[in-house]
């Protein structure tokens, strides 16, 4: 089994995270709040340290890889980096793929 964490905006200056086991298909109320992503991805980190080698994250639902437990602890700064650029790449490519379709003609043989 692999946990999953899925961070999530909580209001204009909060975040908060959950963790599952499974993808649930609505997430529960938040319990706790953080000033920074950065912040939920080191108390997740924490957490899941002695019981974990690897969790999988999301960010609002949307899936950004399968990432090791220590460096949630280690380098939260440097991985929220690495998923903002990913989820960055994933709307672009999902912008793209939406603009390519809607486009008269395309998909057509």
């Amino acid at each position: 089994m692999q946990p999953i964490l899925d961070l999530r905006r909580a209001g204009s200056d909060a975040f908060t995270y959950s963790l599952s086991a499974q993808l649930l298909a609505t997430l529960p109320k938040p319990q706790e709040l953080f000033a920074s992503t950065e912040r939920c991805l080191y108390d997740a980190g924490k957490a899941l340290q002695h019981y974990f080698e690897s969790v999988h994250i999301r960010y609002d639902g949307i899936s950004l890889g399968d990432y090791p437990v220590s460096r949630l602890v280690r380098d939260p700064l440097g991985l929220y980096d690495e998923l903002m650029q990913r989820l960055i790449a994933t709307f672009r490519m999902r912008t793209r793929s939406h603009a390519t379709a809607a486009r008269p003609g395309a998909g057509a043989l």
